[in-house]
């Protein structure tokens, strides 16, 4: 058996990552003139501080602990449930290292059955996966590549490809088919499951093509008939995977016929496998780039070693809430709180008091040698948080994970002040209000629409960091 363990550096895990992360940052906007600065809102009250920034129909919570005591630094509405958005994410990761282990690897397989003679394999060969978010094209041409030094040259029997865990076409229903971020799942991923469409003529099909071209028929078929360049999600990924699989074993001299779904057999032998990056280092990237498809496929893989019954993501969500509920200490509730593993919806519910039992559990945990607080992203460095902390008294001080989507915002994570505490915090925005009324409006994607909900972003970030200024200097 040929076996390739990939070896990629996390620099490069991240960058690949980076390129299919959460939707397009919606368009920046003027800030209002008249905005207080960080330091006038720390200094505020803060209804005070919420009316002077115009967000007056806005409802927020917080809390913040003392991650050695667990004495309550400061709160509001603490047990109050809101939508996490990519928060979400947090819960997912700290399940899936504990259950997992952070030395946990994703395989992909080729197996074989049938006598091979002459160079021909007079049986199958099939490609399996049991869901590496990280496979790329190399990584698959190395496959092909081992099949190759195998002596097959051609199989005279069937394709098949099979997903090790549940397979689903999208994410969240409720979020545009045809959006990159939501794209399909499953046991086999290919470079993010997304792919290029090209349309040179406005409203026509004429000349449109993808790339590479085997991804058309597994894009969405109501795809924006406007001309020019972009990319688009692939909705059955196992299939496309196996379709890109034979063009590259034809690369290397070897025949196969038309891919099919199928299992292998039991008494199939493994000729070639490639293992993915440790969990670890797959959870690290995929927290600071905020990736649904990985957080997706991390928690299924965490909820299958627990409950090889899961056929939805909002079953294999809650399979993970009831291990935490039982595991961390004064998480209560948490059994339903999610919908699924990513944060991609607006039905998803959780406290600042969950959310802070769920850090302090895992501030206690050592993954490997790594500490948890330091898999997140640090205030400051690069443009995380979109540029922000990057001030003397903020920089390299906030490490967290924040959560947007339009009219929902959250941040929660860890805080060194500047007494010495390490403050555990998690803070959640949410103007419901606005929420279902943009729900509701046909031109909800124009690019007003767009403008407003970035005004309301920007300026609740303004608030969450006046909040932590004053958290970290008073604390």
């Amino acid at each position: 058996m040929k076996v390739v363990e990939k070896t990629v550096s996390l620099f490069f895990c991240a960058i690949l990552i980076a390129c299919a992360a959460l939707p397009p940052i919606e368009p920046s906007v003027t800030e209002p003139v008249q905005r207080p600065n960080i330091a006038t809102i720390a200094a505020m009250d803060d209804t005070v501080a919420v009316q002077a920034l115009g967000l007056n129909s806005t409802n927020w919570g917080y809390l913040v602990v003392d991650s050695v005591t667990g004495s309550v630094v400061a709160a509001h509405q603490p047990d109050m449930a809101f939508p996490p958005a990519s928060i979400a994410k947090l819960p997912t990761m700290i399940a899936a290292l504990s259950i997992l282990g952070p030395s946990y690897r994703f395989t992909t397989q080729l197996h074989a059955r049938g006598l091979l003679k002459s160079g021909v394999l007079q049986g199958d060969l099939v490609l399996s996966g049991d869901g590496d978010p990280l496979l790329t094209v190399g990584d698959l041409r190395a496959l092909a590549v081992r099949l190759r030094d195998t002596g097959i040259t051609k199989v005279d029997g069937r394709f098949l490809f099979h997903s090790a865990m549940p397979e689903f076409t999208e994410v969240e229903t409720s979020q545009p088919a045809t959006a990159p971020y939501n794209q399909g799942l499953g046991g086999l991923n290919l470079e993010f499951n997304r792919a290029l469409l090209t349309r040179p003529s406005q409203g026509s099909d004429d000349g449109a093509y993808t790339t590479p071209p085997e991804a058309m028929p597994y894009i969405p078929a109501d795809a924006r008939m406007i001309s020019g360049r972009y990319t688009l999600p692939v909705q059955n990924p196992a299939e496309f995977t196996a379709h890109i699989f034979k063009k590259f074993a034809a690369f290397e001299g070897v025949d196969l016929p038309s891919p099919a779904s199928g299992s292998p057999a039991k008494d199939a032998i493994i000729l070639a496998q490639i293992k993915s990056q440790p969990l670890i280092e797959i959870a690290r990237a995929g927290l600071e780039y905020s990736n649904n498809m990985v957080a997706e496929i991390v928690g299924l893989a965490a909820s299958q070693n627990q409950d090889d019954t899961t056929s939805t993501l909002a079953q294999s969500a809650n399979t993970l809430g009831r291990w935490l509920d039982l595991e961390v200490p004064g998480l209560e509730g948490f059994k339903t709180a999610l919908t699924n593993h990513s944060g991609l919806s607006t039905t998803s519910r959780i406290s600042p008091r969950q959310m802070a039992a769920l850090l302090g559990y895992a501030k206690n945990k050592h993954f490997d040698g790594w500490r948890f607080d330091a898999l997140l992203a640090p205030g400051g460095a690069r443009d995380n948080f979109r540029g922000r902390f990057r001030s003397p008294e903020l920089g390299y001080r906030v490490w967290a994970k924040s959560g947007t989507m339009r009219y929902i915002k959250g941040l929660a994570g860890y805080l060194n002040a500047a007494s010495g505490k390490r403050l555990i915090f998690s803070i959640f925005v949410y103007d419901q209000a606005k929420r279902d009324q943009l729900e509701n409006d046909p031109a909800r994607f124009s690019s007003h629409a767009r403008r407003q909900s970035s005004q309301w972003r920007n300026d609740v970030e303004h608030f969450e960091e006046g909040l932590i200024q004053r958290w970290i200097t008073t604390h």
